[in-house]
């Protein structure tokens, strides 16, 4: 079944984005220094993590329109979901960012920012992220890959472009992230010109179906924007900036195993729903999924480990290297983390939710684990895995439970 050509191009298309996001954070590291960069990483640790929570919004969205084609749905019940979807996005989020933006100046004093501004504008990128979140759901669900491979290259390249211009005239973090609203922004817009002509919107929706998709889902999802960026977060409070800002780097490049899972990731929702609304079995498919997104994704982790510091070293200069000695820690912890997420799908789609009480305590666990340990990263790596681990096997034995049955 796999690799098929959609999933080649949502491969091809994921590398093209992934080069350009790093090259993004690897322009601003080496741009505004690693002082000012433990701001920029820790404001875009506040999008990952709120953006994370959100994002249950874009798999749900993709799962409901699925069903609709796969039961003979007309696209008016498509509109009529996507039109609902974003007038409740819209004011949830909407309320998420007024808010963060109100206790921007009071979160930037705890943390130990330079200046509010880096916050504000996560907030509002976060917002945007939030309506993408449900146009992109919809691509989705209709299979338009190709559209929707081609979408996330264009944020890509926006927020490059115009960081380069920004940065190079002002050296801040508030001016590296202001290409990330940017870049939101346009994506949006086309988004919603390729959507807006689909039906007349006159069909009906059932939000039971999507309140009992989604509040598990974001459960699940919250959990893995702890997972994902509480170390950050607490990283920023409790080490020196220049510390804060070398392991915001290694995060940095540690995240470019999330852009290798991505194109599994967009492919197993509708997949997996297709496949049980025709009465097949997915436990297999989700196995194959796995099992391609874990060799891909430690093949790059062996490169990675093949010359860490002349990676990072390379990529930011030697002012960050102190961050060369957890990159291939943090990017184990990113495969076992998304192969773990990548199992939830196939519960997801059964509606089998039990394994999310394991994923909520895993993730407070992990955030006493980093507030008691935090003297040095070996501290906060071994915190990491410790959570992460426990919380794949709380997935797994769910999972191998539904292959038995």
């Amino acid at each position: 079944m796999f690799p098929n050509r959609d999933t080649i191009e949502l491969v091809a298309g994921s590398g093209v984005t992934a080069a350009m996001t790093i090259g993004y954070l690897v322009f601003v590291g080496r741009v505004i220094g690693p002082a000012e960069y433990s701001d920029f990483s820790a404001a875009l640790s506040i999008i990952y993590f709120v953006g994370l929570t959100l994002s249950p919004l874009t798999p749900t969205i993709a799962r409901l329109t699925a069903s609709y084609r796969a039961r003979g749905g007309a696209d008016d019940s498509v509109v009529a979901l996507r039109r609902a979807a974003l007038q409740r996005t819209m004011l949830v989020a909407g309320a998420i960012t007024v808010a963060g933006i109100a206790v921007s100046f009071a979160l930037a004093n705890a943390l130990r920012f330079r200046t509010a501004a880096p916050l504000a504008w996560a907030f509002a990128a976060v917002f945007l992220y939030a309506i993408v979140s449900v146009d992109r759901g919809v691509a989705q669900g209709l299979l338009l890959f190709r559209f929707y491979n081609a979408n996330v290259i264009i944020e890509a390249a926006v927020r490059l472009v115009l960081a380069v211009i920004l940065v190079l005239i002002v050296r801040a973090a508030s001016s590296a992230l202001l290409p990330y609203v940017v870049g939101l922004g346009i994506a949006e817009i086309a988004l919603a010109g390729r959507l807006r002509q689909r039906g007349s919107g006159q069909g009906s929706v059932d939000w039971l179906d999507v309140r009992r998709l989604a509040v598990p889902i974001m459960i699940v999802m919250f959990s893995l924007a702890v997972f994902q960026n509480a170390d950050m977060l607490a990283v920023k409070r409790w080490f020196s900036p220049r510390d804060a800002g070398a392991y915001g780097a290694a995060t940095a490049v540690a995240r470019a195993f999330g852009v290798i899972f991505v194109p599994f990731y967009v492919i197993a929702g509708p997949l997996l729903t297709s496949l049980h609304e025709a009465g097949k079995p997915i436990v297999g498919a989700t196995l194959r999924l796995t099992a391609w997104f874990a060799a891909a994704g430690i093949a790059a982790l062996l490169l990675v480990a093949a010359a860490p510091q002349l990676l990072l070293r390379s990529l930011y200069g030697a002012d960050f290297l102190r961050g060369a000695s957890i990159l291939v820690p943090l990017g184990g912890i990113a495969i076992i983390s998304y192969a773990g997420l990548m199992l939830a799908q196939a519960l997801l789609t059964l509606h089998d939710f039990r394994f999310v009480a394991g994923y909520v305590v895993c993730a407070v666990l992990q955030c006493i684990g980093l507030a008691f340990f935090h003297t040095d990263y070996s501290d906060v790596i071994r915190v990491l895995y410790v959570a992460q681990i426990a919380a794949v096997l709380s997935v797994s034995i769910f999972f191998l439970a539904r292959r038995r049955a």
